[in-house]
């Protein structure tokens, strides 16, 4: 595929990922029952009744319509697209994933299929990606999102290669040593990869500095979420008709349903980012400094769940149908000084009001901004970096909670496991300072 095909083909999928949105939520007449639905969408979490109004309404979780725009981003219909490419050959070895969570060994022999299946299309869309860079012409290379020596300092992340691998369980401690593995991606050509990675962070680091580092956990999640996509779109196609459990099928097409959405979410804001990055218009930086700390690093996105003041939703754990709305962190140290920094669109009303209210309450409260960044880093980042030496020193029950805090998105939470996480940051000014 030449330059030119490449560059169509990646603002063909960020339109298709737009009409996707947008077909989505034209889905019901009725005005009374459109107002409670959109009050539906204001819901942290939907309840079992929640979801049979919704599915009663035209938003189906768990099968697809033959009409709606297919999950894989193609901008056809479902019934042109996946279900017209289904097998209809019965594989008896096949494991859905689902399925697999409940036996280790089932688990291991699945991801082995997996992880063939994340090879190829990383491989395969390793050759397509572009640099993402503004009218840059020129192939994308291997980034790492971390620029470290993983070799050379230790450090422990809860990162996977393949996303598909995360069978976590409660009371296990997930953080394992990061290698220079993890954190591998393309998006950027060798030339703007260097241009970024060549910004150190200091007290006069200049806004154009820090949206160019932002950059960076933008593309790497995007890359990532591209590569799952087309990962389930083949195990879809090849082996949705080998499961004989509907429940499984169900839960299949939920996770379709969700990747797909965090695909087109994070596509949108690669796209809107990409038109701000060399000139802002329309993004918020926000600096904190605090004393220096080797405890934790981060290059991240973070989605934030709900506001503090008024409870307005800023990303749900389970609905599908809303789009995920997420901001971007950066912590780094030096001899001196810990440097943090958000940025976060302020066309997003949700995130806007998120940040609002939240340094509404902060300002002015001793250590509230470190336990305000720690929490935030921990609860809402996937791939935080913690110093070996320090992980070494907190308890067994510490390493277990850390690790349940930083991976479990409770998507079917229970009132124990909702109290536990939301009281643990609603209390950020006594919870956790990691610096």
């Amino acid at each position: 595929m030449d330059k030119l095909n490449e560059n169509n083909e990646t603002l063909d999928i960020l339109d298709r990922s737009e009409l996707y949105k947008a077909n989505r939520n034209n889905k019901i007449s009725d005005t009374d029952a459109q107002k409670f639905v959109d009050k539906i969408f204001e819901n942290y979490f939907l309840d079992n009744d929640n979801i049979n109004f919704l599915q009663m309404n035209g938003f189906n979780f768990f099968v697809f319509n033959d009409n709606e725009l297919c999950f894989c981003l193609s901008a056809k219909k479902y019934s042109e697209c996946c279900k017209a490419n289904l097998k209809k050959e019965v594989n008896e070895n096949y494991i859905p994933y689902e399925s697999s969570l409940t036996n280790k060994k089932t688990y291991l022999s699945y991801m082995e299929y997996s992880n063939a299946l994340f090879e190829k299309h990383y491989k395969v869309l390793s050759k397509l990606e572009a640099c993402n860079w503004p009218e840059c012409k020129s192939s994308s290379v291997e980034n790492k999102l971390y620029n470290i020596d993983f070799s050379k300092k230790n450090f422990l992340t809860t990162n996977t290669i393949n996303p598909m691998d995360n069978n976590y369980k409660m009371g296990e401690v997930f953080f394992k040593p990061a290698t220079n593995k993890n954190f591998k991606f393309f998006g950027l050509c060798k030339e703007h990869n260097e241009m970024i990675d060549s910004i150190v962070i200091s007290k006069t680091s200049s806004d154009d500095e820090l949206l160019k580092l932002h950059f960076k956990p933008i593309l790497y999640k995007a890359f990532l979420l591209k590569v799952q996509l087309e990962m389930l779109k083949e195990e879809f196609r090849n082996n949705f008709n080998s499961i004989k459990e509907e429940g499984f099928k169900s839960l299949f097409i939920y996770r379709l349903r969700k990747v797909s959405n965090q695909t087109s979410s994070l596509l949108n804001l690669l796209n809107d980012y990409k038109k701000n990055v060399l000139k802002n218009e329309s993004y918020e930086i926000i600096r904190m400094l605090l004393p220096s700390s080797e405890t934790i690093k981060v290059y991240d996105l973070i989605y934030p769940q709900i506001c503090p003041d008024d409870f307005r939703l800023v990303n749900s754990v389970n609905n599908v149908f809303v789009q995920e709305n997420a901001a971007t962190l950066i912590v780094v140290n030096d001899k001196s000084n810990s440097y943090i920094s958000f940025v976060y669109d302020t066309k997003n009303k949700a995130l806007n009001e998120f940040f609002k209210q939240y340094l509404k309450i902060i300002k002015n409260k001793a250590k509230s901004e470190a336990a305000f960044v720690s929490n935030c880093s921990l609860l809402f980042a996937d791939n935080v970096l913690f110093n070996e030496d320090f992980f070494k020193k907190i308890t067994d029950e510490d390493k277990a909670l850390f690790s349940a805090l930083n991976k479990f998105r409770y998507e079917n939470p229970n009132m124990g496991q909702e109290y536990l996480k939301m009281k643990f940051f609603a209390g950020f000014n006594k919870g956790n300072n990691f610096f």
